[in-house]
């Protein structure tokens, strides 16, 4: 081990473990010279047989702290050293104390980020069911209308449930409202493509009662459309004809 031999001194451990099964010096040593050759795996089950063997080992037990916390197991290591501390007795030695502080400061720090991570509650900005930069969450509507914005079996969806959708309701009563998005609206090719699929302008075109609604994701995604429906909706930006005028507009000259 002095001369950094690792692997060495792991096979002169592995010949003295065939002599002496369980040796918790040996499994101890070998722990360490695991350690010292990056095989952290193999020294924790080296530590963690020492350590059953003879709990009172306290040596063993700053090993498997130290593989423990070499593979990411900041928590196992933390026990461990407790446990190597308490073996000790009289507070412990210097080495597994300052083991075990910083196993505790590194459980800290992921209990921490874990917190940090967590949704917060949405605040005054974001309404509830809003999605990301304020855009309302229109799955359930698109849930409406069948999966993925397609009525389960084909035809029409029930539109007596979707006119009784609060955010439909609020979204006609802004259209309604401002004659200007609509126009840039029904300037917009894929809303025409929507309403040609769906029977046309008159919807008594050939075939209208097998048609079905279009896949309502793919209408989303043009960044024109759901700017207009978050200014429908009320988000950021919404409340004026400009903003939604604008975004209409680019979206219908932008596409051919």
């Amino acid at each position: 081990m002095a001369k950094k031999d690792y692997s060495s001194a792991i096979e002169y451990y592995t010949q003295a473990l065939r002599i002496v099964p369980n040796n918790p010096i040996y499994l101890s040593n070998r722990a360490a010279a695991y350690s010292s050759a990056a095989q952290f795996e193999k020294a924790i089950l080296d530590a963690q047989v020492a350590v059953d063997t003879d709990p009172s080992y306290a040596k063993a037990w700053s090993r498997l702290g130290h593989a423990r916390f070499a593979k990411g197991d900041a928590r196992g290591a933390m026990e461990a050293y407790k446990a190597g501390i308490e073996a000790e007795g009289n507070g412990g030695s210097q080495i597994t104390r300052n083991g075990y502080e910083t196993a505790k400061k590194k459980v800290e720090e992921e209990i921490a980020a874990d917190a940090d991570n967590v949704t917060a509650p949405p605040g005054p900005s974001t309404p509830r069911g809003g999605g990301v930069g304020g855009m309302p969450d229109l799955s359930s509507i698109a849930g409406m209308l069948g999966g993925a914005g397609r009525p389960a079996g084909g035809g029409m969806p029930d539109l007596g449930s979707i006119m009784n959708n609060p955010m439909f309701a609020q979204m006609a009563q802004n259209l309604m409202s401002n004659p200007s998005v609509m126009q840039n609206m029904m300037n917009n090719p894929l809303v025409r493509e929507m309403l040609d699929s769906v029977g046309g302008d008159d919807g008594e075109g050939p075939g209208a009662e097998g048609r079905s609604m279009p896949d309502l994701s793919g209408l989303l995604a043009d960044p024109s459309i759901a700017e207009m429906a978050k200014n429908l909706m009320g988000g950021p930006g919404g409340g004026g004809g400009g903003t939604s005028g604008d975004a209409g507009g680019a979206g219908g000259s932008g596409r051919t």
